[in-house]
């Protein structure tokens, strides 16, 4: 080989090489861009100190993120117990996920305790204990909570001022809302925001004290307030919660033991609520279940069973006693193949749907219920059900909870009840949603589970008759 051949064939072995390294740098840089990037919690110290959570949130919120591409939060495999906090949890200022751990017995493997004393557990107690801040969603955030139990905050387990949240397989525990004018919700307050729950288990949750300056306000839910903003909530239970303390001025409403919706829209579905309480109030209790102040609310193959609301001294358009089950104060409540029995209103009397003159109540048809003022006459819809006539109960004629599996608290059906392969498929139903801005939300919800809404909440397939309620036969 000459040496001008010599020196073309160096020149093109450098050149192909070059070209080689190039696309293989190209193609490195772009395999980074699609990991998302990744932080271990690895102790269970509940302050600031190195791989503790207020670490992590703090690390995290400083990171490049995005919607699709958020940080991604997990806790070292072999680490199992309680993060007993010292302090406040940082606010959320970046897209973040939170993933968790599951044990065998399909219980989350790491509890974030707020340090609130239980002791002191109570509607108007709500916001008064000592104890520490869980989770703070500032607006136009994408985060997700996954496998995680919270419990006894100070301010609701997650607070959600204007971002997108979704919740799975996530128990809440005596977590406490603070009181204010609109006193916030015990487990998660939602506020100008989407949120997502699926699978999760909310216990023993009050809401906050309503109209703290003395002046008119709304006690917050138990469980979930829903203000300005939008909801979809699947597969999961509310059991043994309680609303908070209403507000001293006229039009003062308590809390829902349950879901409070002020001006929003909501979607429930193959969800269990049982043993819940309402608020008290100067002025009007609130329903043991759920309230729509105003709004619209779909209730789908759900079981809301002996639920109790509560009493109120100076009434509101006339009434005194809020439903055990659901109450429309304003706002449209679309009901279709749910079980409501055994629910009482502040006077201890049945009472499970009630609406004021301003509200409107639809029905899909199938459900079962005890006692309404509103008029449910579709196909299906039966009046004057006994609770054990539906539901499994105990020797003291309460409604019987069983956990079958994972963390979800679900009542059976009674061996001969009417809500047996008496409902309708649920799938083909649209979800609420008030105008064209609120629809991809809610269809994208729709669509993403759409598996678990073919089944009951306990993960059984639904028949092609399918059962009345939360679970199948």
């Amino acid at each position: 080989m000459n040496l001008y051949i010599r020196n073309n064939y160096v020149q093109m072995k450098i050149l192909i090489f070059f070209r080689r390294s190039t696309l293989f740098i190209a193609l490195l840089f772009a395999f980074i861009s699609t990991v998302k990037a990744q932080i271990e919690v690895s102790t269970l110290a509940g302050d600031d100190s190195r791989g503790s959570l207020v670490a992590a949130i703090k690390s995290a919120n400083t990171e490049k993120a995005a919607p699709d591409k958020p940080i991604i939060i997990r806790f070292a495999k072999d680490l199992v117990g309680e993060i007993v906090l010292s302090m406040d949890l940082p606010v959320i200022e970046n897209h973040i996920s939170f993933i968790g751990n599951v044990q065998s017995d399909g219980i989350p493997a790491i509890t974030v305790n707020g340090s609130v004393n239980p002791a002191i557990h109570g509607g108007i107690g709500g916001g008064i204990s000592p104890g520490f801040r869980l989770f703070f969603v500032t607006a136009d955030k994408t985060v997700s909570f996954e496998n995680l139990v919270l419990t006894k905050s100070n301010q609701s387990g997650i607070t959600n001022e204007g971002g997108t949240v979704t919740v799975k397989n996530c128990m809440f525990t005596y977590n406490l809302g603070i009181g204010r004018e609109h006193g916030s919700a015990g487990a998660i307050q939602n506020e100008n925001a989407n949120l997502t729950v699926v699978g999760s288990y909310f216990f023993y949750n009050t809401g906050g004290v309503g109209g703290t300056d003395g002046g008119v306000g709304y006690g917050g839910a138990g469980c979930i307030n829903v203000i300005n903003g939008n909801a979809v909530i699947i597969n999961s239970s509310f059991i043994d919660n309680e609303g908070g303390f209403g507000g001293v001025g006229v039009g003062s409403v308590a809390g829902a033991g349950v879901i409070m919706v002020h001006n929003g829209n909501v979607s429930v579905a193959n969800c269990t609520a049982a043993g819940n309480f309402g608020g008290g109030s100067i002025v009007t209790g609130a329903s043991g279940g759920f309230i729509l102040i105003r709004g619209n609310m779909l209730i789908l193959q759900s079981t809301i069973v002996d639920n109790l609301g509560g009493a109120g001294l100076g009434g509101f358009d006339g009434v005194d006693f809020c439903s055990g089950g659901i109450h429309v104060l304003a706002g449209t409540l679309t009901l279709g193949g749910n079980i409501f029995a055994g629910n009482r209103n502040g006077d201890f009397k049945a009472s499970d749907i009630e609406s004021q003159r301003s509200g409107e109540v639809h029905s899909l048809g199938h459900n079962l219920y005890g006692m309404a003022n509103v008029k449910m006459d579709a196909t299906g819809d039966v009046k004057g059900v006994a609770l054990k006539d539906v539901v499994a109960t105990n020797s003291e004629g309460k409604y019987k909870a069983e956990i079958t599996s994972g963390i979800l608290s679900t009542i059976a059906l009674s061996a001969d009840s009417p809500a047996k392969n008496q409902s309708i498929a649920i799938t083909g139903i649209s979800p609420v949603s008030s105008d064209d801005s609120n629809a991809k939300f809610f269809t994208d919800a729709w669509t993403n589970y759409s598996s678990l809404l073919q089944a009951d909440q306990n993960g059984k397939k639904r028949a092609a008759n399918p059962s009345i309620g939360a679970v199948e036969d």
